[in-house]
């Protein structure tokens, strides 16, 4: 979008805040334009920060250090350090400094589209021509410690365009910008994307086979060794002194030729192992060396091949099976490239996810045990070399640029957000904290610990199972989640049910699992996802998540469960046990369901089989009436059909009439018509969500709104009419471009204060494994520690009524449990135990199989590098 565009698309959204705010609305509410981003701190390019803890990601951990920063170079790194008088002192007591942040891998900040799609050659055009300066992404990866970037063009060519790394200097002139010594690069891209697979019936342009990118590639360095010869013919007889026309100069071979010089650095955009070794052979066949292969998902199966080239590989953490070529992707696939001597990069390929790799770098010490400096350099120094400007930044050493991030906390901790970032000295970000507060005080934890245990008590115990031999993990930490931490505690577990928590005795029949040392809590549970629905996103014959039309209220879940699902054991790595699994699409989308993540048929993973009913609530214009919609009045009239319906067969029941031919679409609303089931509503904007609440009341059903991304506007409104939410995600931008930076993050705080129930979601499918990060991503920005916990265990089962199953740790409930070593929303926890109705199930999935394979393939072949050895690969 052009700079005007956002200039009109936020004066339509502050227009919008008016109009709210005259309806009752958004009074007081926060909002963050341009004159709010500027930093009340200027230095500059001279400044020292005191007292840090600093991540040099070159040469350790430093504690209490100061740097000294003049002319927008670090000149002097130790402690008690003398300031000339008068510089800027920043306080960096109880903080931690680490280099600013590259993303290997973006696509802000560019005029008019990333692709030159219509050739499969298009290496002529220049992603420089089109840089600028006032594209909100940048701000908002600033708020996330980012300093510079490369700039790529898409991947719709086997070539595509010449890129631009630049510092994230926001609203500065883009010559600023550009880093003047940074060397020329170019995109190349593989696979599905130059093939065209996943354009409807197909492309409408040659290749569409990795055969044919492979063909495109080599008749253009063909072509490429042409020109270059055309052209040294050229000098050689002019050198000799002959009259000689001049060869036709053509800028794509021109291109082409700079590459085969080793002039200009290859990015490739690559996914699968066959093709990543297609164009190893292939540059080697031309003499030329690829710097990094982008993505590179596939990469730890060639990972010995790679270093041997010299490439790079900057790979996505941890996504997945969002299409087939993505479907062998592993979270391990950056520790097992860095294993093998390859230096990787950890890139966002997002204009959201670029807003925090500190996380993502955390998850190389969760996946594949990476160190605390190896983690941290997957976003820092390494791609820094990647990008040929590690002389300059990178690491926080004497002489380079002063490229900061400062970090309230450890930047690899889930609890922790950026402060401030600097580049060459001056400060681009200064944190200020616009989170709206309310008076309203939240319950206290006794009296929300008391209502639980008098609830639990009271509660019927369904299909326990009174016999059989009992199972103790013994000496735990015990986190119940409905009362106070237990030190050195037993849970005793008999058949799918928990019966003995605390300072119980073990039996003496008892299999005994000694957990000393160890953590126990109630497993995870997804409030909205479509686990077991979807197996590859683009493939159409793996997606059962939303059907034709737009009323199928009697489409019910948990029939179309796949029990075989890659996905499920992947998600019970990341500790969850139980998933709202739902569909989508239309008005009524359908039934979800409430499912634990183990069990050799549906039957048996099945909880709550009509969870809730998932509608889709329309979005009407801020100056027009609900009541006065078109689609709320048909959403309004499914439910009044359904009333009309049922009143009518009970009335022929009661007369002993016949009440005609049965209308299964209107027999699966009657209860939630009734308000007897929950009615889950999809909502995200402000006035849609005050509508929302509205529409309930007036209808009477059991509201649950989910999506909530503008909750905290209306947390008052939600509050006073205790309607729950189902928040998520939580890893997302926030929706208006005058909306504080971190409002999607601070979302779940402001409701937790205001007194709203919530739950949270990842809104995901082969990700929902990350539901602890969206958990401990609102806990970093104001969202109570034992909040976060709570909104993806018992908050969520209260929510969906199911707390008397699931949700805690508690005699008579189901025995869902994970065993860990620690936090399990910190990144760095592994998993140690996992129960599902009692059961203990194997820690495994695809992810960890592959691992283990390519980590033994490593091993055999002794190419594995130890921990904290330097990765090689990428041209300097």
């Amino acid at each position: 979008m052009k700079g005007t565009d956002m200039k009109t698309r936020g004066l339509t959204g502050l227009i919008a805040i008016g109009l709210l705010a005259s309806l009752g609305w958004a009074q007081e509410l926060p909002t963050e334009i341009d004159a709010d981003r500027v930093p009340a701190t200027r230095t500059g390019g001279d400044c020292i920060v005191r007292n840090a803890t600093v991540l040099t990601a070159s040469h350790g951990r430093l504690e209490e250090t100061d740097l000294l920063i003049e002319n927008g170079k670090i000149t002097q790194i130790g402690t008690d350090l003398e300031a000339p008088a008068g510089m800027v002192e920043i306080d960096a007591e109880g903080k931690y400094v680490i280099p600013g942040i590259i993303d290997c891998h973006s696509h802000m900040a560019i005029s008019g589209g990333v692709n030159e799609g219509t050739q499969i050659i298009t290496a002529e055009v220049s992603i420089r021509d089109t840089v600028r300066n006032n594209d909100l992404t940048i701000y908002r990866a600033l708020a996330g410690g980012v300093t510079s970037a490369n700039l790529l063009h898409g991947s719709a060519n086997a070539i595509g365009g010449q890129n631009a790394v630049i510092k994230l200097k926001y609203l500065q002139p883009v010559a600023e910008m550009l880093i003047p010594d940074a060397p020329e690069g170019i995109k190349f891209a593989l696979g599905e994307n130059p093939k065209q697979s996943n354009f409807g019936r197909g492309g409408s342009r040659y290749p569409a086979t990795r055969m044919g990118v492979e063909v495109v590639l080599r008749r253009a360095f063909t072509e490429g060794r042409e020109y270059l010869d055309r052209w040294s013919k050229y000098a050689a007889d002019r050198s000799r002194g002959l009259n000689v026309p001049e060869p036709r100069r053509d800028l794509r071979l021109e291109t082409i030729g700079k590459i085969l010089r080793g002039e200009m650095r290859v990015h490739c955009h690559s996914y699968r192992a066959d093709e990543i070794l297609m164009l190893v052979r292939l540059a080697e066949e031309f003499g030329f060396r690829v710097a990094t292969f982008q993505h590179v998902l596939e990469g730890y199966k060639v990972a010995p091949e790679i270093a041997k080239h010299g490439a790079g590989g900057s790979t996505f953490s941890d996504w997945w099976a969002y299409k087939f070529e993505a479907y062998d992707a592993i979270p391990y696939n950056a520790a097992l490239m860095t294993r093998a001597g390859v230096n990787v990069s950890l890139n966002s390929d997002s204009g959201e996810l670029i807003r925090r790799l500190y996380h993502e770098a955390a998850k190389g010490m969760r996946y594949g045990g990476l160190s605390e400096e190896e983690s941290l350099r997957l976003v820092t120094l390494n791609p820094a070399m990647q990008l040929g400007i590690d002389h300059r930044t990178g690491s926080i050493d004497i002489g380079k640029d002063a490229d900061l991030a400062i970090f309230n906390g450890n930047p690899l901790s889930v609890y922790s957000h950026c402060e401030m970032t600097l580049i060459e000295g001056e400060v681009y970000f200064e944190r200020v904290e616009r989170r709206p507060r309310y008076e309203t005080p939240l319950r206290k934890i006794e009296e929300v610990v008391a209502d639980i245990v008098t609830k639990v008590a009271g509660q019927p115990v369904r299909d326990s199972s009174s016999e059989g031999p009992i199972v103790a993990i013994r000496g735990a930490t015990i986190h119940p989640v409905s009362r106070p931490t237990i030190e050195r505690g037993n849970v005793l577990i008999r058949g799918n049910r928990i019966v003995g928590v605390g300072d119980v005795a073990i039996p003496a029949n008892a299999k005994v699992i000694a957990a000393d040392g160890l953590h126990v809590y109630p497993g995870l549970i997804d409030s909205g996802t479509s686990v077991g629905l979807t197996e590859v996103g683009s493939v159409r014959g793996t997606v059962d998540s939303s059907e034709l039309g737009d009323a199928n209220p009697e489409l019910r879940t948990w029939l179309a469960l796949n029990p075989d699902s890659e996905i499920i054991p992947v998600t019970r790595m990341g500790g969850i046990t139980s998933v709202i699994s739902r569909p989508s699409g239309g008005l009524l989308a359908g039934q979800a369901s409430l499912v634990n993540l183990n069990g050799w048929t549906t039957e048996q993973m099945v909880l709550e089989e009509a969870a809730a009913l998932v509608c889709s609530f329309p979005n009407v214009a801020v100056d027009k009436k609900w009541k006065d919609d078109k689609r709320v009045k048909e959403l309004a009239e499914w439910f009044a059909k359904a009333r009309r319906y049922a009143e009518i067969r009970d009335e022929a029941e009661r007369r002993g009439d016949d009440p005609g031919p049965a209308n299964l679409r209107l027999e699966a609303l009657v209860p939630y018509a009734r308000g007897e089931r929950p009615v889950l509503l999809g909502v995200t904007r402000q006035k849609q969500i005050a509508d929302a609440v509205e529409f309930g009341k007036e209808h009477g059903l059991d509201l649950i709104l989910e999506g909530c991304a503008e909750a905290w506007k209306v947390a008052d409104i939600l509050a006073e009419n205790d309607v729950p939410c189902i928040v998520g995600p939580i890893l997302a931008a926030p929706r208006e471009r005058y909306d504080p930076y971190d409002a999607a993050y601070f979302n779940c705080a402001v409701l937790e204060e205001a007194g709203v129930r919530f739950a949270i979601q990842t809104s995901d499918g082969s990700n929902s494994r990350n539901l602890h990060h969206h958990a401990g991503m609102a806990a970093a920005f104001g969202l109570s520690k034992e909040g976060a916990l709570r909104a993806i265990t018992l908050s969520a089962a209260e929510i969906f009524g199911v707390d008397d199953l699931v949700g805690s740790i508690d005699v008579g409930k189901r025995a869902n449990l994970i065993v860990t070593d620690g936090d399990p929303l910190e990144f760095a926890t592994q998993l140690h135990g996992l129960y599902i109705d009692g059961r203990s199930v194997p820690l495994e999935s695809k992810h960890t199989k592959l691992y283990e394979r390519y980590m033994k393939r490593l091993a055999e072949e002794g190419a594995v590098r130890p921990q904290g050895a330097a990765s090689g690969g990428g041209p300097r």
